[in-house]
């Protein structure tokens, strides 16, 4: 069973409206997961992770609830974890083990009841990972499937239910069934994908289209993005700038976000006629996450940075033209998962 925890989060400063937007960011270095104020980028308080002082335990995906009043967490390393902390009071209400070698993003399923993550453990290159399916009322583990080398993302079609899983080290996706993780299919990102545990392409991250009739699919080694019909057809594609990493797809489905860890930059792609219609430069190193706000007008970006100067926090205003940043801090080294969560009230 999910143990009950405090957070260990520093309070709301003064004048701060704890049930505000928000948005959180995982910082793998520290162990903990930051608060921002979206509109200015103010840290709004510290929430830690830490279940190790003396080692980096590398807080990895967030998640955040349907209903905006929980969000969730994975510890990747030591004894991984899925942690689920109850709104506005930021407030660790259940952890539940994985039982994993490296759980990365964890995305919930529309209903709101089951989170999937994917092991990415790298340290078997050529062996299948496992894909869980955690029940999110106790965070008990319902289901795993070792579905490929390095599962890395895990996301459910909107209107099917079908999870597709990124094989970041085996050039493919997969399909299961939901929250069973029975396999439905398999297909190649490419016609030529590199063996098992040295890929060619690398499938970082997915997006469903709304209608769930497209699969947006980031290929890190080849610097594009490849969109697939539910069958594993491919339907188009488009250059980004270098070495996609996550990707988000704007709530009418019009706009496709995506970080571009090798340059620097932020990709917007027209999703009606796949071309790049604008790439900002973010101003720091190594991009990794990205996530929206309700409206998909902001963007926000993890920078992982560089060993002489820190991780940051970007905002970029998408419908600006051209799109701006709105505003950049530092989150100290290697930030990673982020996500926007609405206001809430308690009662």
């Amino acid at each position: 069973m999910a143990a009950a925890c405090g957070s260990g989060g520093d309070g709301p400063s003064r004048g701060e409206d704890p049930g505000g937007a928000a948005v959180y960011v995982a910082v793998a270095v520290s162990d903990e997961v930051l608060r921002f104020d979206p509109e200015t980028g103010a840290l709004l308080s510290r929430i830690s992770l830490d279940p190790r002082p003396s080692e980096s335990d590398e807080p990895h995906g967030l998640a955040i609830a349907p209903d905006g009043h929980h969000w969730y967490a994975t510890l990747a390393h030591g004894d991984p974890t899925l942690s689920k902390f109850e709104r506005p009071a930021d407030r660790r209400v259940g952890r539940g083990r994985l039982s994993s070698a490296g759980a990365a993003r964890v995305e919930i399923d529309r209903t709101g009841e089951f989170a999937f993550v994917a092991d990415y453990d790298r340290a078997r290159p050529g062996e299948a990972g496992e894909v869980l399916a955690v029940r999110l009322y106790d965070l008990e583990v319902v289901a795993r499937r070792r579905a490929c080398p390095g599962p890395h993302h895990a996301i459910q079609n909107p209107v099917s239910g079908e999870v597709a899983v990124a094989c970041s080290l085996g050039d493919e996706v997969v399909l299961l069934t939901s929250p069973g993780l029975e396999e439905i299919g398999r297909f190649p990102v490419d016609a030529e994908p590199g063996e098992a545990g040295s890929p060619g392409f690398k499938p970082l991250n997915l997006a469903w289209s709304p209608d769930g009739n497209r699969l947006y699919v980031a290929l890190h080694l080849a610097d594009r993005v490849r969109v697939f019909d539910p069958d594993g057809t491919i339907v188009g594609e488009v250059v980004t700038g270098r070495r996609p990493a996550q990707i988000a797809l704007s709530p009418d489905g019009r706009t496709l976000v995506v970080a571009n860890r090798g340059d620097g930059t932020l990709s917007l792609i027209d999703t009606a006629t796949l071309q790049e219609r604008s790439r900002v430069e973010l101003g720091a190193a190594h991009p990794h996450g990205v996530g929206l706000d309700g409206s998909g007008s902001r963007a926000f970006v993890t920078c992982e940075g560089t060993p002489s100067a820190p991780g940051r926090l970007v905002a970029v205003e998408l419908n600006s033209d051209p799109p701006v940043v709105a505003w950049s801090v530092e989150t100290g080294s290697v930030p990673l998962g982020v996500v926007w969560a609405p206001a809430v009230r308690q009662g």
